[in-house]
């Protein structure tokens, strides 16, 4: 039986020794998968903190230009408002003139549109022998301007405005028997032409050329 004992405990001892050693091997790599997997979550983690940084770098990139862009918008339509308001003003200031003096200034336009339609009408009989005869130059107001000033106004036209319209022309106008739903100015009506010297018209018409002036008027540091 001793020698059996023996055989045993020897059994016993070897496989103590090598489970000893199955452990150590086994917590030796352990070990190494542990350290391999902080080094590779370690890289991920800065990878991923690049990464980031970048991200939030671009976004807040993102914003500032989103920030000037809105800024510059706001600061444009700003300056665009206060243009309008500009001609508004004017617009404003035109409808409120003394009533002689707006008097004139429907004669001014009734004469500058009988003129140009003249011109026209003796350009194209030149050019290409169209001749449209002896239309009547028919002035459209509204109703209140028809009322204070129509009568006078074609009197004064075909009696003081001879040499600037031409003596022919000055005997054709007349003054239209309706009036015109506009804000104030004149229409000039000669057969189925029409010159419209309304005076929101005539302040769109302007616009083109008098923006850039009025715009650095107002915003001179621009």
């Amino acid at each position: 039986m001793k020698g059996l004992d023996k055989i045993i405990a020897r059994i016993e001892s070897d496989a103590e020794k090598e489970c000893e050693e199955m452990l150590a091997a086994a917590s030796g790599e352990a070990e190494r998968i542990k350290a391999e997997y902080d080094g590779k979550i370690a890289e991920v983690e800065a990878e991923y903190a690049e990464r980031t940084e970048r991200e939030a770098e671009a976004v807040i990139t993102r914003a500032k230009s989103s920030a000037a862009m809105t800024r510059r918008n706001i600061i444009s339509g700003q300056k665009s408002r206060g243009v309008d308001m500009a001609y508004e003003e004017a617009h404003r200031q035109l409808l409120d003139m003394p009533r002689d003096e707006y008097a004139s200034l429907l004669i001014v336009l009734a004469v500058s549109a009988i003129r140009s339609h003249a011109t026209k009408a003796e350009e194209r009989k030149t050019q290409y022998g169209e001749d449209i005869g002896a239309v009547k130059y028919e002035l459209v107001f509204n109703p209140r301007d028809r009322e204070e000033f129509g009568e006078a106004i074609v009197l004064t036209i075909k009696n003081n405005y001879k040499r600037a319209v031409g003596a022919d022309a000055a005997k054709r106008v007349v003054l239209a028997d309706g009036s015109a739903d506009i804000d104030g100015g004149v229409i000039v009506r000669a057969g189925a032409v029409e010159e419209n010297c309304s005076l929101s018209l005539l302040l769109e018409s302007l616009r083109e050329t008098l923006d850039p002036v009025v715009y650095k008027t107002l915003y001179p540091e621009s």
